[in-house]
């Protein structure tokens, strides 16, 4: 048996009962022994197209699935429920996100595990640090609440830097969320990252491909990555139940 970790979201129709039911789905899965569920959250929506606040959750799976499979019988549930694929980042009835699988780390053309910006968004961690708080990222080596205290800290604390100078200057975007004091960076190789809340850079660099706590960004459309980036890791999330 593999402990896995599965995030949830959704903003259409009746959240949480479709949080239960997929619930229900998946433990009925003869290889899937149990199911544990943290409590229900609300979030703001991450996405210019994504609709209105969400509701976010996790589970811890205790499965004989194998990745693929696990992933396979998530987007089964998903289809089942009513989940489209319309509009990218577009409102949903039922999002199911592999996130953890054990300790593995994998890359496929299907699946990357553990799920390649769980470590920045709270509404990913925040539910999770309710089940698994001391588990250990297996890439970055820091538990689930030390990447939940990263996103806590107050200023929150924003390094930026980028391989071109029309991403420069984002202060319009950093502007839209209160509390945020920001650090232009020029070199991401010499840069400390211990005293951060996030690193984003913007463009590509052999610095930041190598350090798995800079978040490599798109030069396109930069403003809105920032934006989406920040919405994800700085907003506070609200506590609609502890039990779902």
């Amino acid at each position: 048996m593999v402990q896995a970790v599965v995030a949830l979201g959704g903003n259409l129709g009746d959240v949480a009962r479709t949080f239960r039911l997929a619930r229900t789905l998946t433990e009925r899965h003869e290889q899937v022994q149990s199911v544990e569920a943290a409590g229900l959250y609300r979030s703001t929506a991450m996405g210019a197209a994504a609709g209105a606040e969400f509701c976010n959750s996790a589970w811890l799976v205790e499965t004989s699935l194998e990745p693929l499979d696990l992933l396979n019988l998530l987007q089964q549930i998903e289809n089942e429920l009513g989940r489209t694929r319309d509009v990218h980042w577009g409102p949903r009835m039922l999002d199911l996100d592999l996130i953890f699988y054990g300790e593995e780390k994998i890359a496929s053309q299907r699946l990357t595990v553990p799920h390649p910006h769980c470590w920045y968004r709270r509404f990913v961690l925040t539910p999770i640090e309710n089940l698994l708080p001391d588990f250990r990222h297996p890439v970055l080596e820091l538990s689930i609440r030390e990447l939940c205290e990263r996103l806590q800290s107050t200023p929150f604390r924003l390094a930026l830097g980028s391989a071109s100078e029309k991403v420069q200057p984002l202060e319009c975007v950093v502007s839209e969320f209160p509390g945020i004091e920001t650090t232009n960076v020029t070199s991401p190789q010499d840069f400390d990252l211990a005293d951060v809340s996030l690193a984003v850079w913007f463009g590509e660099s052999d610095a930041v491909a190598l350090h798995p706590l800079w978040l490599a960004a798109p030069i396109a459309n930069a403003e809105q990555f920032l934006r989406d980036t920040l919405t994800a890791a700085c907003t506070e999330l609200s506590s609609v139940s502890k039990t779902l």
